[in-house]
């Protein structure tokens, strides 16, 4: 199928609200942009088309990656959360230095670094084959900007429209500063496309029990690996304008960083993540 063709058909299923209920985006401000289209095998992303990657520290190395999703909020994977005080850094692209950057495609300033004050994680969790998203609120408030935004997030999603994305989303955007394929860590933000596989083809690799819960997606040429964890899968749908949203959080994979990786599907986690925020923040959800 065509790319014009499976967004004009996203955009059917997303106006046919009479039946599959009417979901909304988690922050309205959320990234109404072009993106660009671990990562092995993959090749330095733009650097104004991923406002929303967070880069997760701890005593001052990387860790993992994650996304901003709202202006006190990254989500990550909740395996990457540490008893040890953690770093979200926000307007990153090369993570070898943190000044200004700059491309072909145009310029950066500085990143910025907050303090996560509160790790929030799905209940229950006890290892990262199940629920693996952790919540991480943070010391203030994001200012956004073109280089600083959050990815969208859809809530209020019920089975049928699920089921619908799903079989119409043929490939994901995946962006990481996971280890390439040389084993070096990448300090560029690095993007790749993969496939949405059936669960059931990461069920049967992985000898495990998996259900709609999961997502599963990869590549013949490449994948995710150390670093990319907590990092955002994510694909274009048209909602209003066209919306980058993201359905999955980089979970696990193989050890060899070759072949499909598992992430939790966020269209099952958007109540949860919305309620817990409202909760938080004192507030009481209005949609």
């Amino acid at each position: 199928m065509k790319l014009k063709e499976a967004v004009l058909l996203v955009c059917l299923v997303l106006k046919i609200l009479g039946v599959w209920g009417v979901p909304h985006l988690l922050d309205s401000q959320c990234v109404a942009a072009k993106a660009s289209a671990k990562v092995v095998n993959g090749q330095n992303a733009g650097i104004l088309f991923n406002p929303w990657m967070a880069v997760i520290i701890e005593r001052g190395q990387m860790i993992c990656g994650g996304s901003l999703i709202h202006s006190r909020f990254v989500l990550t994977a909740a395996h990457c959360t540490s008893n040890y005080t953690l770093t979200v850094r926000l307007g990153d692209y090369d993570i070898s230095h943190k000044n200004s950057d700059c491309t072909r495609d145009g310029c950066i300033p500085g990143p910025k670094d907050f303090t996560v004050t509160h790790t929030y994680t799905y209940v229950p969790y006890t290892d990262f084959h199940f629920h693996d998203l952790a919540l991480l609120k943070l010391n203030k408030t994001v200012q956004y900007s073109v280089h600083i935004r959050p990815i969208c997030l859809l809530v209020g999603v019920l089975p049928k429209m699920e089921a619908h994305l799903m079989n119409i989303i043929s490939r994901f955007n995946i962006t990481g500063w996971g280890r390439t394929k040389s084993s070096q860590v990448s300090v560029v933000l690095q993007q790749t496309t993969l496939h949405n596989y059936p669960v059931s083809h990461c069920a049967r690799l992985f000898g495990r029990t998996m259900d709609s819960a999961h997502l599963c997606a990869g590549s013949q040429s490449s994948s995710t690996c150390s670093g990319d964890s907590g990092s955002p899968l994510t694909a274009r749908i048209v909602w209003d304008l066209k919306r980058i949203v993201q359905f999955g959080v980089v979970s696990y994979g193989r050890q060899n960083c070759q072949g499909p990786t598992v992430f939790p599907n966020l269209l099952r986690y958007g109540n949860w993540i919305e309620k817990t925020i409202n909760l938080v923040l004192g507030r009481v959800a209005n949609k």
